[in-house]
């Protein structure tokens, strides 16, 4: 599954993935899945807090919220999410506006 990553404007330290088809994600599935993956999450019913370098949101929708001001950890950040996940094929470049 491929996403775009934006960035939402020029001094906005974060990046946004959406992804290309839409899909809806169960948080208490993908909280379990990420724990169990060794990651820190944090349930808050309508978002999940994902712990690390660097931090991130996920939403039921399967868009994620990172911030960071660095595209690389943010795709890096990202990636390691939707694999957990199971959307595992890798991204074509993406449009960062």
């Amino acid at each position: 599954m491929t996403y775009y990553l934006l960035k939402p404007c020029r001094t906005a330290t974060a990046f946004i993935s959406t992804l290309k088809q839409p899909r809806r994600f169960t948080l208490e599935e993908a909280a379990d899945r990420l724990k169990a993956a060794g990651l820190g999450v944090t349930d808050f019913k309508v978002m999940l807090l994902v712990g690390g370098d660097p931090e991130l949101t996920f939403y039921e929708s399967g868009k994620i919220l990172v911030k960071t001001d660095s595209e690389a950890a943010a795709r890096t950040a990202i990636d390691r999410v939707y694999d957990v996940l199971g959307l595992v094929d890798r991204l074509a470049p993406s449009a960062t506006a």
